[in-house]
């Protein structure tokens, strides 16, 4: 599980520190897709959006208040992309929220 405010060793070996407000905004996604989804595995969804702010950056806010449909292609594609077991990104992981591609257009 993620700590809100301190940084964190995740499981899979690969070491991850975010903000605290990267933290809250993380919580905040994962809230909401258990919510619109109806998952309850919080912590492997967090672990998912750590990987992801490790190894590709992406504006959290802006995903954080992306429309639902962008929202849940994202979160579908960031979960599918995650691998837990070594903190990587399978495959070429792209998302229109990369904080070092200024040529995609934020929502």
């Amino acid at each position: 599980m993620i700590d809100s405010v301190a940084p964190t060793r995740q499981r899979g070996g690969y070491d991850e520190v975010l903000s605290a407000h990267e933290h809250a905004t993380v919580s905040a996604i994962s809230s909401r897709v258990v919510r619109v989804l109806g998952l309850f595995d919080r912590d492997g969804l967090r672990q998912d959006l750590a990987i992801v702010q490790a190894n590709c950056p992406i504006d959290l806010d802006a995903l954080a208040a992306a429309p639902d449909q962008v929202f849940m292609d994202e979160l579908l594609a960031i979960v599918d992309a995650a691998d837990r077991s070594t903190g990587s990104l399978t495959g070429n992981f792209r998302s229109r929220f990369m904080l070092d591609a200024p040529s995609l257009t934020l929502v």
